[in-house]
């Protein structure tokens, strides 16, 4: 019996293609620098002339997407949890962090991303580094046993 072969197996595949855009996004947004509007601290406004931040919109794009991933990584995981314990135990312990700490490291990043618009001070910039990188890792592990559910048969 092929596992995941149905809407399972289809949306691993439409969820790596989605991994796949974060990291392209993560690697470098070359078409954002040229975007329009930015959140000025100084005036609690947005000014629709000044360019847009890189990072910002960067982190933005890759926290969105991350909760796209993690949402749906969860819900394959719930409906295949039997199925994907067989498999590999492993699954359903990546499935299980998410739960616990996906949002975490998604408030996280939010809280980086408003500190370095507010302040967009070498430690700012620092922690919003180090919020991506979390997210990333937990990106990457998802993707993972993604692939590896998506591609190995039941026992």
């Amino acid at each position: 019996m092929r596992l995941l072969r149905s809407p399972v197996g289809i949306a691993v595949s439409l969820w790596v293609c989605v991994a796949a855009l974060v990291f392209g996004i993560f690697s470098g947004c070359g078409g954002c620098a040229a975007g329009k509007g930015q959140y000025n601290p100084t005036t609690q406004s947005y000014d629709t002339n000044a360019l847009s931040d890189v990072t910002v919109v960067t982190a933005q794009n890759i926290r969105e997407s991350a909760l796209v991933v993690f949402g749906s990584f969860m819900m394959v995981e719930k409906s295949n949890e039997a199925a994907l314990r067989t498999l590999n135990p492993k699954i359903h312990e990546a499935a299980e962090l998410v739960r616990l700490d996906g949002r975490k490291y998604l408030d996280d990043l939010t809280a980086a991303i408003s500190a370095y618009q507010s302040a967009r001070t070498p430690d700012n910039g620092s922690k919003l580094k180090s919020a991506l990188a979390a997210v990333n890792s937990l990106l990457i592990s998802t993707t993972q046993h993604l692939a590896e559910a998506a591609t190995q048969k039941v026992p």
